[in-house]
Formats: C-alpha cells, structure tokens, sequence
C-alpha cells in the first residue's frame, strides 16, 4: 500500500514526528483500511493533523514508563499518538507476561489509539493472548435508554492464538457500531440503519451526517463503555471520560488505555491449547445455518479475508472522502493516493 504510506509521508511530514512515532501511525492506519476498519484508517487523519497543530499531540513524545509491580506497569504517554504509545505498551505487556506469566500496562495522558484489534493481534502472534481497551477523545455515547452522551464509544479486544496465520481477534465497540463507521456511511452517501444513532435532540435517525449521539449496543454494550472508562481514567488516577475536560492537553485530561497479557504457557501447554482453539473455530464453522449462503466467521476470520483482497486490489476510497482530503491538504499531497 505504498501510496497510502506515500499520502501519509506528506501530510505528517510537516509536524517533525520523531520516526518511530511517525511509522507507528502510518502502519496503523493503513492496517485498518486493509483489514476493511475504514473507520479507524485513512479518514482519521483529519482529526490527527488537527491535534498535532493545536498541540494536543506531541508529535514528540518522551514516554516515562516505571514499574508499580513486577506484572504492572504505568506509562505516561506525553500526549503521544495513541498508536505509538499503545504499541510500546502492548510489547511491554508482552515482555513482562513472558517473564512473569502476566503483564498489565496502563497508559494515561495518551490519545486516540486506533484499533484496538491491532494490538491484541500483536499478543496473538507473540503466542500470548491480549487484552485492550481505551476511553476516548471524545464523550459520544449515551448510557442505556439516554439520549445524551456520557460515556465514550470505547472499544474492546481480545486476541487468542490459534498457531495458525490467523488467530482470533474480537474487536468491537460498545456502541452498536463505532463513530468512525457511522462517517464512513456518510463518505458513502449511504443512510445509516435506525438504532446506530440519534440527533442532537435526541430522535433516531438513518442520516449518518445527522448523528450526534451514538447508541450502545443494548444495556451490555452501556455496561461495558462504563466499565472501560472507568478502567482507562479513575483505575490509571484519572477522571473518568465524561468528567475530562478535552480542551485540556494534559496527563488529567488525556486518554487512557489498558493492555493485559497473559503468556499460554503459564497455565497450559501452548501446542494443545492452539490445537484446542482450532477444534472449536472448526466446530463453530460447522453450525447449522439459518442463511444457507452466509458463512459463519469466527472473530477477525472476515478482516482477515478483507486484508488478502484489498492486499491484491487495493483499498476503495469514497469519491467524498477525496474531496474532503483534498479541500484540507491540496490536491499535491492527494496525488499520492494514486498509484
């Protein structure tokens, strides 16, 4: 995807991020679009360049890590990018599960981390399983029968090995989809199913550019968006989502993840559970279906379909999305788009 990287490359470039900071999010991003999470690829670059101009990233951060106790660890991100910060966490997570059978890393004074699935599919490979999840930049979820926000559209992974190429990967927003996804039906021209959203009145709405508010995913997914917000601000000292002033760009008022590791071979043999895991992924596959015509995947099975055929021909962009690129950095830097 060496266009994507090339468009990236130029509209970065003139923030001066430190290069492992830089790679960190170019990579990122261009793994959601493979694995078809437009929402958390190309079109969060907006928002990015916007923070990294107003100063709330630190296009050069000093990550300070210290060590609570031997399996946990506080990293103070310095208002870094989200990707950086939560990739360093994640390999420091998976180092410390490694020596000790668990490793626990919270980040506080971060921001917005991306795909949450990227970093429990780090675990994954390194034959660990992995947790994460993050509050976010911005409060704009309602709590269970609300229709005013309160709690963040927070995302929740986990990554299991399977000793195969792909393991399995839960990825999911407590909303019942993400905000990025609800944009992305807008770049499309696309109306939006009733129940992803409502209006800033509080009405449900199929107008994707309508949506103010975002809609849990029943009571479970308001339970667990305040479960995670709770978990990535007061458990890290700071203040939970819909208390943070974002206008603020410090460690109180930062975003917050947590990573949770945990090594197999602590607890089992890691070649049985692998194949154990992969007798249940087949068993799953093998259900009765009510479509006759609808696979049934087991988790990160479709993104990884998804990344083999854009990896062969290429990422679909929408016809707005350009446009919109192109009003907000010319039409120079779009032209690396183009192979």
């Amino acid at each position: 995807m060496k266009s994507l990287h090339n468009f990236f490359d130029a509209v970065l470039s003139p923030y001066e991020l430190l290069p492992e900071v830089a790679e960190a999010v170019k990579t990122h991003l261009v793994e959601a679009n493979l694995c078809g999470m437009d929402s958390h690829g190309l079109q969060q670059i907006f928002g990015y360049v916007k923070n990294l101009r107003s100063g709330r990233i630190n296009p050069k951060p000093n990550l300070r890590v210290h060590s609570v106790r031997p399996t946990m660890i506080r990293i103070d991100g310095d208002r870094s990018p989200g990707q950086y910060a939560g990739k360093v966490a994640m390999e420091k997570a998976i180092e410390v599960a490694r020596q000790f059978g668990m490793g626990v890393v919270g980040v506080s004074n971060s921001n917005h981390f991306g795909m949450a699935g990227y970093y429990t599919c780090m675990a994954a490979e390194a034959g660990t399983i992995g947790f994460a999840t993050s509050d976010t930049s911005a409060v704009d979820l309602a709590p269970y029968g609300g229709t005013k926000p309160k709690l963040g559209n927070n995302p929740i992974s986990w990554g299991i090995p399977t000793g195969t190429l792909q393991p399995v990967i839960l990825d999911m927003a407590a909303g019942t989809v993400s905000g990025g996804k609800v944009k992305h039906f807008a770049y499309q021209g696309l109306p939006i199913p009733l129940g992803w959203g409502l209006t800033e009145t509080g009405e449900p709405t199929d107008n994707p550019k309508q949506v103010a508010v975002n809609i849990p995913a029943s009571y479970k997914g308001s339970g667990l968006a305040f479960v995670a917000d709770l978990l990535c601000g007061p458990l890290l000292g700071t203040a939970a989502a819909m208390f943070k002033n974002k206008a603020i760009h410090d460690g109180a008022n930062g975003t917050g993840h947590l990573f949770w590791v945990l090594d197999v071979e602590a607890w089992t043999d890691r070649k049985e559970f692998e194949q154990r895991v992969q007798d249940a992924i087949a068993s799953l596959k093998e259900t009765p279906r009510l479509d006759p015509n609808q696979p049934i995947y087991y988790p990160g099975e479709l993104e990884a379909i998804t990344r083999l055929e854009r990896l062969q021909t290429g990422i679909p962009i929408p016809q707005a999305l350009i446009e919109e690129l192109t009003a907000f950095f010319g039409e120079d830097c779009v032209s690396q788009l183009i192979d």
